[in-house]
This record gives structure tokens, C-alpha cells and sequence, in this order.
């Protein structure tokens, strides 16, 4: 009955205000040994699709658990237009599945018009093959945006002052300092000769390819980090801004980030010690969430993001304990 009432309840909430993204069916089976969970695209898998599905679907996999002990296998089922673009974010998708089932212990299945979709181990996700390329430069962005946007505003500001070194301008990263321990006084680190701070790259572009950087060969889509520097610990701080903007497929995003640095780290290596004045493929990443505001069901489904080897961290601006 608890199943059951749980599919009605939210199948009435799907479109309003405040309820379940009307885009997507969410449904429960009790099979008297376990309970299936479907999660799929009400029409088609459109571009918006691909950025809630994850999240949503385990916004509805938390429920589900709520109301059972029995184990759960959970299906991700999308009818798929044929292509570039959405093929890219599907494989995003699948990405993100393949961790979320291998650090979060769920059974989860990705179809893919009506076919089983293999997800990937970590070892997969994680070691990708030779033939995939990323980018090995770009052009820096400048601090003149015109205002218009908060976020784009508290971007800019935050990119810091230009500071000269030798022939080039650098970027200083000291007022992150704003965003708690983890860049305190970054450039006052104990043995570090250099007290200005560490070097900050605004809008850094993620995306992948098949064999070399051309559009019929993308197999990820390009994303745009809102800043990537290093943090205090001196590991490479990757860092998602979100202001009055209280959506849970953020979630997405950043492990989409997360993923993307992972899974390349040896190949961004010489671009990520030209950009930010590291050394070395060893230095650890952290990707941080930064917002003032955060959906209701964020905790609910932060847990299954955070489970597994890749660190998120997220930051409160604007909190008032009292």
C-alpha cells in the first residue's frame, strides 16, 4: 500500500509548483522480493532531460527507501534522438550512473531506446582509452563582463586583481577567502615563497573527443567551470558558483566536473600547470558547490553523490546560524 500511495502522490505532483518535474515518470513495483524503480522521459529524452534525471530520479529512490528495507533495483530508461548533442549527454549521463551505482552501492541499469546501456567500474570511468583527447589550451578569459547577472558579477569579482610576473598577467585567488577554511589565507602557506596566492582560471572548458578536437568527433559536452585554481591544502579547487538559483540538477553539473578532471587528470596535466603554476600529476582535486540557497530535496539526494572517491565539498554563503 505504502508503494502504491507513493505513485499516486507523486504522479499527482508532477508539473506543479513545488512537485516533480512533469518530463519524467517515476514509478515503484514490489515484486514481493525486491522493488523495482523506473525512472523515464514522459516523452522523449530532450537536452533538459539529461540535466534532472539523475538527480530526480534519486530524489524519488530516497522516498522509495523511506517506506522500504527491501533491496531496490533502479532503471533509467530514455528514448534517444540520434544525435551529436544528445548523444554527448547521454554518455554524460551514463557517466554519472556508472559512479552513482559503483559508490553508492544502488542496482542501477541505464536503457537506451528500449536496450540495455552497460554502465562502466570505476576502473572504466577512470582510465579511458588513449583515443579520447581534451583540450590543451584555451584562450583566458578577462575580468571586463559587463554586469547584468549576480552570478556572473560575484564571478568576475572573485577572479581577482591582475598581478604582473615577468611578461605575463596572473590572476590572484586571495578573495576566496570568503568561501571558508579551505581558502583562508591561501597565500600564507607554511614553505610556500610565493605569499600573493595561487593562480585562478575563470569559465575553464571541460569537454572530450575521439581521436582529435573536432565537433563530429565529441563524445562529452563542453561545460564551462566557473573557476579552477588551488586551494590552500594545494590541491586543484574546481569550483561551481550558484546564487538565488535553488535547483537540484546543480548536482549534475558538478559531478560532471568531477568526473571530467578525474578521468582526463593525466592528459590536463600540462595544461593545469601552465594555468594555475602547479607541478606534477599527482596534486588532489576537490570540486566545491558554492550557493546562498539550496533546493529542499538537496540533502535528501547529496548523499548519493558524495559516497564515493571523488570529493564535493559544498560551501553556504549567507548562512546565519542564529
Amino acid at each position: 500500500m505504502a508503494i502504491r500511495k507513493l505513485n499516486l502522490d507523486v504522479a499527482a505532483n508532477r508539473g506543479i509548483t513545488g512537485g516533480w518535474p512533469a518530463d519524467m515518470t517515476y514509478t515503484a513495483t514490489d515484486d514481493g522480493v525486491a522493488v523495482q524503480v523506473e525512472i523515464t522521459d514522459a516523452g522523449k529524452a530532450t537536452d533538459s532531460i539529461y540535466k534532472i534525471i539523475d538527480p530526480w530520479g534519486l530524489a524519488f529512490v530516497h522516498e522509495v527507501q523511506q517506506i522500504t528495507d527491501k533491496p531496490l533495483r533502479v532503471k533509467f530508461s530514455l528514448r534517444v534522438p540520434a544525435t551529436v548533442k544528445l548523444g554527448c549527454k547521454h554518455e554524460a549521463l551514463k557517466r554519472r550512473l556508472s559512479y552513482l551505482a559503483a559508490s553508492s552501492g544502488l542496482d542501477i541499469e541505464l536503457d537506451k531506446d528500449g536496450e540495455p546501456d552497460p554502465l562502466y567500474s570505476l576502473e572504466e570511468l577512470f582510465q579511458r582509452p588513449e583515443g579520447e583527447c581534451v583540450r590543451t589550451t584555451f584562450v583566458d578569459r578577462n575580468g571586463n563582463d559587463k554586469p547584468g547577472r549576480l552570478e556572473k558579477d560575484f564571478q568576475v569579482y572573485l577572479f581577482g586583481p591582475e598581478i604582473e610576473d615577468g611578461q605575463k598577467t596572473v590572476r590572484n585567488n586571495g578573495r576566496l577567502a570568503i568561501f571558508g577554511d579551505d581558502f583562508i589565507r591561501v597565500g600564507k602557506v607554511k614553505n610556500q615563497k610565493d605569499q600573493r596566492g595561487f593562480n585562478v582560471q575563470r569559465e575553464f572548458p571541460t569537454g572530450a573527443f575521439a581521436g582529435e578536437i573536432r565537433e563530429a568527433n565529441r563524445i562529452l559536452p563542453t561545460e564551462f567551470v566557473d573557476l579552477v585554481t588551488v586551494n590552500r591544502n594545494r590541491e586543484i579547487a574546481i569550483i561551481e558558483l550558484k546564487f538565488d538559483d535553488p535547483k537540484i540538477e546543480v548536482l549534475s553539473q558538478v559531478l560532471n566536473y568531477a568526473l571530467f578532471f578525474k578521468s582526463y587528470r593525466a592528459k590536463l596535466t600540462p595544461l593545469l600547470n601552465e594555468k594555475l603554476g602547479i607541478k606534477g600529476s599527482n596534486v588532489e582535486m576537490v570540486t566545491y558547490l558554492v550557493s546562498n540557497v539550496f533546493h529542499n530535496k538537496f540533502k535528501t539526494v547529496w548523499k548519493y553523490y558524495t559516497n564515493g572517491p571523488l570529493r564535493l565539498k559544498r560551501v553556504v554563503m549567507g548562512h546565519m546560524p542564529d
